[in-house]
């Protein structure tokens, strides 16, 4: 839109192209977008301009999503593609006159030049730009100033390569959403080197590029038949020079077809020649099963140990942080006393013991709360820039940490489910289960069955449903109160209808695959005492917590009882070949030196196990796995785990790329980016259907297995393409994979278009069909089970629990309560906006939930004016008005945030007649895991 409105500028009645119909051009419509709390926002804040409402112009965010089509007056049409939208604007930046007025009441144009993109919103075909004034300033604190050092060198040699993609992934970590600060300096952090350890040998399906040969059936013209000259003549065309030149006719200087097409002539069967199989290669994606694999687990791929000593208070289990070029997920534990151990075991003085980090620097035990990897140091790939040496890029980056008071951002930290012990599993999971036995799939769904038949026999049920899905957004946390105020209130008809419309939609979610299980995400962590051994000096493979065994890993968590079998799903997951069965053994050496990790973290034992490999390649820099101990599930993980060997993904990574210090080449890099984002969905949805295929086969298709083997190891690539490049075009090995005769023409299975159709609005039509799959199988397993509402022949009306003796009060001021409901219909319009950008794709979940809740501050922000008890009554009749049931919920949800006691004041209240207690009870009812109904 932005290139349009340039045009526009210079043209009159310029038309833009929105799906196949041509709309009028009028002006660019803009939203607003968000940038987080961060060490960068902190470090510009004393140069960027902010209102009142903490907007600012200095920064805006480009979207690359759609190619600009428009035409002229004259009718001309005109095309520009995202790619080179992308390209011109990176180049050359862009001029924008925003909406706010600046002085005089005059709108300012200003010139932006592009800062950065995330890895996120380089998917997105996001960008962000900023202020040419503050461009060299953000862009050197961003880079860690190899941005001065590139262009530098790129003036001296204009062909030398960068490291362009490595930079680009890594100069946003400064950028991202803090939580909270912590300070480390780096005399208190420990660094090693990181651990490689092998299983012993193993079956695994190895997937790589090869050149896959094939033969094409080719008609081979035979241009020595002398009844190819007379064809030829009747052309006016002729393979004779002379007789060219004497006729006037055209020469045939090349015998071969491409040239007789030049000159019109069309190609059949009356022309002399012979058929021949010639051969040709494709690069593609192949398998191979071997029995000998040596699987590689790399021990603390991004996480790191922080003493409890300087754990902060807000935090729980683990802190990841982030700074230049540094990422690290750091589990909480007793370093120091591991450390105080370790030195009287072996008779040395704790106050003096040092220790070498890989850099060679001493440090003394006593000074060492934090250990990490070489892993967590990003900045290590650009040492070339830091003064040639691992040692004088460790100083380069010891002086910039101290100039910057060697501060960590905190992005992330353990959190429990908020549906208590259950947590939520997803279709991709649950179709990846190897059986379509009605019984056992029947045991699996039971949870999803007693918990919305749970919800449906008792209301304690649904309002403690209410209680763990309350959120800024919903009413779910006034209804609670309302009713702990009058248990009489779930009589209403309000109140039966909202609970009829969430249950309805919780079956729907459940039979798309959001199956409710016993369990919850569990954050990965390696094995935690070997890093301490390293630390010390001793060999970590030696660690001597866990066994290796034949049908399991070995893990440790709280979560769970000690023994307990578990199942264990990463995403992405495509395949029954990434499902992990796991072992939980209890550690009383685990248990004294990190005692306080709690329920949401997983230490996996990756010592000698497939562990990283068949959880789809996962790091510890807080990657989790969804965790379950319901006894089918696990048991067929450990099927899985038996019969579907690991895959290994063997399609080559290159080593460099050929960017050069240009925009172009920026542009170049992003748009490759952009365009695998597709791959990553892509990838997935053609397993599902893989999956399925070979369920409703019988399981017998090796053609299909290869094909969800080989989309699993897209799905990993797809996913790492925003720091990494591979000797693989994914999106054509996606195509080639869906146009097989094993894949191609088949019907849509149920679960699959029920998805599509709520996320894209998919339709496709009579292909749909119920197929003998795992998910197709649940999900009429659930409908066929769950129970109906009983008969409620009469609701009380609303108008019983309203305060009567506010009812008859008049509105004291009729221009707040107007304000009011004009402000919520704008909050909604709002909203339908953001959603509708979300359900096109256009929009992160992340960047949606910060939307919204900017548009929610905005709004409470509007009607926390002080209000009579008056206004907020009639605001309350208005609100349940049947026609205005549109704005019901944020006229209520407004009110409750901002004027909560006097919100309540409106109903009467009538505990004397019932449990005095009843939010207690409602927190200790019954648990939906024991209720049970026969299936």
């Amino acid at each position: 839109m932005v290139h349009i409105h340039d045009i526009a500028g210079d043209n009159k009645g310029v038309q833009y192209k929105m799906g196949k119909e041509w709309m009028d051009f009028e002006k660019i419509f803009t939203r607003e977008a968000v940038l987080d709390d961060s060490l960068f926002l902190r470090f510009m804040r004393t140069s960027i301009t902010r209102n009142s409402n903490d907007f600012s112009k200095d920064f805006i965010v480009m979207k690359f999503s759609y190619d600009a089509e428009y035409r002229l007056e004259d009718g001309e049409e005109q095309k520009m593609s995202k790619e080179e939208l992308r390209t011109f604007y990176y180049k050359n930046g862009v001029t924008f006159q925003s909406a706010h007025t600046g002085k005089h009441g005059k709108t300012e144009p200003i010139h932006y030049k592009m800062l950065y993109r995330t890895s996120g919103k380089a998917k997105k075909g996001e960008c962000i730009f900023v202020r040419d004034n503050l461009f060299h300033k953000a862009i050197n604190y961003l880079t860690m100033g190899f941005y001065d050092l590139m262009e530098e060198k790129a003036k001296a040699d204009p062909d030398t390569v960068f490291k362009l993609v490595e930079l680009s992934a890594y100069l946003s970590l400064t950028t991202a959403c803090a939580i909270g600060y912590i300070p480390i300096p780096l005399k208190n952090i420990l660094v090693v080197e990181d651990q490689s350890a092998y299983t012993k040998p193993m079956a695994a399906e190895i997937v790589k590029v090869a050149n896959v040969p094939y033969e094409n059936d080719e008609f081979v013209l035979e241009f020595d038949d002398p009844r190819m000259e007379t064809i030829l003549n009747n052309h006016k065309c002729t393979l004779d020079k002379d007789k060219a030149a004497e006729k006037g006719w055209s020469y045939i200087k090349e015998r071969t077809k491409e040239e007789l097409k030049k000159n019109d002539i069309r190609i059949n069967g009356k022309y002399p020649g012979h058929h021949e199989s010639i051969p040709y290669t494709v690069k593609e994606c192949v398998v191979e099963e071997v029995e000998d694999a040596k699987i590689e687990n790399i021990l603390w791929d991004g996480m790191g140990l922080i003493d409890e000593s300087i754990f902060p208070k807000y935090a729980d289990g683990f802190v990841y942080c982030r700074s230049h070029f540094f990422k690290s997920c750091l589990f909480r534990g007793n370093v120091q006393e591991y450390f105080k151990d370790y030195c009287k075991e072996h008779e040395l003085d704790f106050e003096t013991y040092e220790v070498t980090d890989m850099f060679g620097n001493k440090k003394k035990v006593s000074d060492i709360k934090v250990v990490i990897t070489d892993k967590s140091l990003k900045w290590l790939k650009f040492t070339d820039m830091m003064g040639g040496t691992k040692q004088k890029a460790y100083r380069t980056y010891q002086k910039l940490m101290n100039e910057y008071e060697n501060v960590f951002a905190v992005v992330k930290t353990a959190h429990k489910s908020k549906w208590d012990n259950l947590q939520l599993s997803t279709y991709q999971m649950n179709n990846s289960l190897p059986c379509t036995d009605k019984k056992i799939l029947g045991e699996i769904v039971g949870q999803a069955i007693d918990f919305i038949n749970g919800l449906k026999d008792d209301d304690k049920n649904y309002l403690k449903y209410l209680e763990m899905t309350k959120n800024q957004f919903n009413l779910n946390e006034f209804l609670v109160d309302l009713v702990n105020r009058n248990p009489e209130f779930v009589k209403t008809e309000f109140f039966r209808k909202k609970k009829k419309k969430d249950v309805y939609k919780l079956v729907d979610d459940f039979k798309k695959g959001r199956l409710p299980q016993q369990g919850d995400n569990l954050t990965i962590m390696g094995n935690p005492i070997a890093l301490l051994m390293k630390a010390v000096g001793e060999n970590p493979l030696e660690e001597n917590i866990f066994d290796v065994e034949e049908d399991a890993i070995q893990c440790y968590t709280e979560r769970f009882m000690d023994g307990e079998n578990l199942a264990a799903f990463r995403s992405p997951h495509n395949s029954p070949n990434n499902i992990l069965h796991f072992h939980n053994v209890k550690s009383e050496k685990i248990s004294k030196y990190f005692p306080n990790l709690g329920e949401n973290i997983i230490i996996i034992n990756l010592i000698g196990t497939d562990a990283q490999a068949r959880g789809s390649g996962f790091d510890e820099d807080s990657d989790f796995v969804f965790v379950t101990n319901q006894s089918e599930v696990v048991e067929l993980a450990r099927q899985a785990y038996v019969e579907y060997p690991t895959i290994i993904n063997k399609v080559e990574e290159m080593k460099s790329s050929d960017y050069h210090f240009r925009l172009e080449d920026y542009a170049l890099m992003d748009n490759k980016i952009a365009d695998a984002q597709s791959s990553i969905g892509l990838s997935t949805d053609t397993a599902q259907l893989a999956l399925s295929y070979y369920y409703n086969e019988g399981m017998c298709s090796k053609e299909l297995k290869e094909c969800f083997i080989i989309l699993s190891v897209i799905g990993q690539i797809s996913i790492d393409l925003a720091k990494k490049e591979f000797n693989l075009d994914e999106k054509n090995e996606i195509r080639r994979i869906k146009n097989l005769p094993c894949m191609k023409g088949k019907d849509i299975p149920q679960f699959y278009a029920d998805n599509k159709k709520s996320r894209n609005n998919k339709d496709f039509g009579k292909k749909v069909k119920t197929l003998n799959c795992p998910m197709d199988i649940m999900a009429e397993l659930i409908e066929k089970n769950i129970i109906g509402y009983s008969p409620r022949i009469y609701h009380e009306p609303i108008n019983k629990f309203l305060n009567k003796a506010l009812l008859c009060r008049k509105v004291d001021n009729r221009y707040k309560k107007k304000k009011i409901i004009d402000e919520a219909k704008k909050y909604n319009d709002a909203i339908k906006a953001l959603e509708c950008s979300a359900r096109k794709d256009t929009l992160s979940d992340d960047m949606l939930y910060q939307l919204k809740s900017r548009q929610m501050k905005i709004f409470l922000q509007k009607v926390k004016n002080e209000l009579s008890q008056e206004t907020v009554m009639h605001l309350v009749i208005y609100a349940f008005g049947d026609e205005n049931s549109d704005v019901r919920t944020t006229i209520l949800n407004g009110l409750f945030h901002t004027h909560k006691e006097l919100l309540m004041n409106c109903f009467v209240e009538n505990r004397q007649k019932h449990d005095k207690n009843l939010h207690k009870t409602i927190k200790n009812a019954v648990k939906f895991s024991e209720l049970k109904v026969p299936l």
